[in-house]
């Protein structure tokens, strides 16, 4: 395998945005328990006084703070993000894998901020709803891929992809059953801890992202000399 590949197909934006994130909990700490400062959340953390405050880069940078006090929340969060990014951005490519996490986040920070989000958070953190976008576009985008091998008649390459029909199959009721019952939650306004109209936010941009910005050929996952059989 040649060094431009390679490097073509490593993961290093999902390696990278994934350890931003423990960056980002390092400092928060490091203000909360050394500074004795709250100043680094509350700056960054997404707040309806913020955004009337013009801080509008709070619809971003909120998915990168995680609660001190609460280090699974950064963990759960973490290791979803790059369990999925990793098969992601094989698909999707750096620049789309990054954008899907952007997009993700802000999506998620619009659904919580203009959806009733702030009438029961005084403020929002967590990259849970990139969480959610990350997941809906794993069912869909790989489903896409598995259509398009049977179309065109072409193997998957099992060392690439852990890729099964019926794998795919069940990764897609997991995932809707997660967003039915964060919908449930919303309707019957079941409070759980979490912003339940971010997480749908962010699913749904997820599911349009890869529905209306199509993936690349097959052939684009491997080099041209090593093509489907």
């Amino acid at each position: 395998m040649s060094s431009p590949y390679f490097l073509k197909t490593l993961p290093w934006v999902t390696q990278a945005l994934t350890t931003f994130l423990f960056i980002i909990y390092l400092i928060q700490i490091t203000f909360l328990f050394v500074f004795g400062s709250t100043w680094f959340r509350s700056f960054f953390a997404l707040t309806t006084d913020g955004v009337f405050h013009g801080r509008l880069w709070e619809f971003l940078t909120y998915a990168f703070l995680h609660d001190e006090m609460e280090p699974p929340h950064l963990l759960t969060n973490a290791i979803i993000i790059y369990s999925l990014g990793n098969q992601l951005e094989k698909v999707l490519g750096h620049l789309r894998l990054a954008l899907l996490f952007v997009g993700g986040a802000i999506s998620g920070g619009l659904g919580w901020f203009f959806f009733g989000g702030p009438m029961h958070e005084p403020g929002l953190i967590g990259a849970s709803g990139v969480v959610f976008s990350f997941l809906l576009a794993f069912a869909f985008c790989l489903q896409e891929i598995w259509i398009r091998s049977l179309t065109l008649n072409q193997d998957i390459p099992f060392q690439r992809f852990i890729f099964n029909p019926t794998f795919f199959l069940v990764i897609q009721v997991i995932v809707l059953v997660f967003v039915v019952f964060e919908a449930l939650c919303l309707v019957f306004d079941i409070h759980t801890g979490s912003s339940h109209t971010a997480h749908l936010a962010g699913a749904i941009f997820g599911y349009l992202y890869v529905k209306l910005w199509p993936i690349k050929p097959l052939e684009a996952f491997l080099p041209s000399s090593h093509p489907f059989r």
